[in-house]
């Protein structure tokens, strides 16, 4: 339902003073989903003689009619502002409410859009100092959609963060879940960042607790991001049709056997080759997303990547890269032509070092963290996964430590025939039947 408001402006007439001059008073009516009535005080007065009570006007031209005319209708402007402004972040607005607002005594209102603009202006500003381009290109994008669903679901453009509870992010959850068909990996993505901003909030003492508190989000099923030892192989070992395609699978391959992403490798150069005492080459580099160090040592493919492109990069990069885009483009036709019947992402590279060259070949994973520079180790948990290979020379491993250690005695007496019998049952025993089948067992 729309919500409406009417104004009505009379004079005091009790008040009115020996000069003829009474106070002005008026009566705001809202209608909508709540119907209220409050009176307020315009704070000036009327000459009694020119009211016209039906034109809600001074009569006449004179100098004080025109006045007075003139400071009506800044208060009714004024009025019809603030109830705008309260309509466009409110699903109910009140009489008191727009008088309250209009007379200042209203709090002002921390709205949700409001709090992620301020957020979003000074993640920008923090973007290649410590946080990522991308990132920021993500919240923003979560604001975008944040505000459109306001306008769905609650036909507002913004809503004071004191209405946000647990129903609200249930909403925000089935929004996307139902008319933007998000994937739920997408999902968690969005509610994660405005998680991030609610917390904001709780920070300044806007609202005492985030209201995702008792959220729980449909986690996402990954799929598997690494490429096997026998899909790296054929990778590696088949020569394309293009140049850039050659390029491309260099490129991927220093990635895979470094563990470095792709804004992190456009970064390199020179200055982060470090020669160890004992004449190893490490790269040592910070993670643009989150500026933790990184320290590779490197092997020797990624050392002859390193060395066939020396000195290619007119700006003096460590390696001539292409886009990002451009490479993940070849990289789907390039897993057809190798036989991988998958497509390949550049961000793979990563997850097969840390699960394939890392994890599958006993690195620890404190190790395997500490190397791709990651802050937490649940991080690490999400792009090092156990391959069977690695999981069945483990347990080869543990047979040949454990076998000898235990024995069992009694394995060379045969069962009891009265187990087959048993088995065969298909209801329960009664306690007289399970009784009679222990000392059978026992005689």
């Amino acid at each position: 339902m729309k919500t409406e408001m009417k104004v009505l402006l009379y004079i005091k007439r009790s008040g009115q003073d020996k000069d003829g001059f009474s106070p002005l008073m008026g009566r705001i009516s809202v209608k909508g989903k709540v119907n209220s009535i409050a009176q307020f005080a315009c704070k000036f007065k009327i000459k009694v003689q020119l009211w016209n009570a039906t034109a809600q006007r001074c009569m006449g031209k004179s100098k004080v009619a025109t006045m007075a005319n003139r400071e009506i209708e800044r208060v009714l402007l004024l009025l019809q502002k603030r109830f705008n402004e309260l309509a466009d972040i409110r699903d109910v607005v009140t009489a008191e409410e727009v008088r309250n607002v209009f007379q200042g005594l209203a709090e002002t209102q921390d709205t949700i859009m409001k709090l992620y603009a301020e957020h979003n202006s000074d993640y920008a500003k923090r973007v290649g100092v410590n946080r990522a381009a991308i990132t920021f290109y993500h919240y923003r994008n979560t604001c975008r959609i944040l505000g459109e669903f306001l306008k769905e679901k609650y036909h507002v453009s913004d809503m004071p963060i004191k209405q946000l509870d647990e129903n609200f992010i249930e909403a925000f959850d089935m929004y996307m879940r139902t008319a933007r068909r998000f994937m739920p990996k997408t999902i968690l993505g969005h509610v994660n960042r405005l998680k991030s901003v609610m917390m904001l909030a709780v920070f300044r003492g806007i609202v005492p607790f985030s209201p995702f508190k008792g959220y729980t989000p449909q986690k996402p099923v990954f799929k598997q991001m690494y490429l096997t030892e026998d899909e790296l192989d054929k990778f590696a070992n088949t020569t394309y049709d293009t140049p850039n395609r050659n390029f491309t699978r260099d490129m991927f391959l220093f990635s895979c056997w470094t563990g470095i992403c792709y804004c992190d490798m456009r970064s390199l150069t020179a200055a982060n080759l470090v020669r160890a005492d004992d004449g190893s080459l490490w790269i040592h580099t910070e993670r643009q997303k989150t500026g933790t160090p990184e320290c590779v040592r490197l092997m020797e493919i990624p050392l002859s990547i390193i060395e066939k492109y020396k000195g290619m990069d007119c700006n003096g990069k460590l390696l001539p890269m292409l886009t990002k885009e451009s490479m993940n483009r070849h990289l789907k036709k390039m897993s057809v032509m190798c036989g991988i019947n998958r497509s390949i992402s550049f961000h793979q590279a990563r997850h097969t070092f840390g699960s394939i060259i890392c994890l599958s070949q006993g690195i620890p994973i404190e190790t395997v963290s500490k190397i791709m520079g990651h802050r937490h180790i649940t991080t690490t948990q999400r792009y090092a996964k156990v391959t069977q290979d690695k999981i069945d020379r483990d347990v080869d491993y543990l047979n040949n430590v454990i076998g000898g250690k235990f024995s069992l005695s009694g394995i060379d007496i045969a069962p009891s025939p009265i187990l087959k019998d048993y088995s065969r049952r298909k209801v329960n025993p009664s306690m007289k039947q399970r009784e009679y089948i222990t000392k059978m067992m026992e005689g």
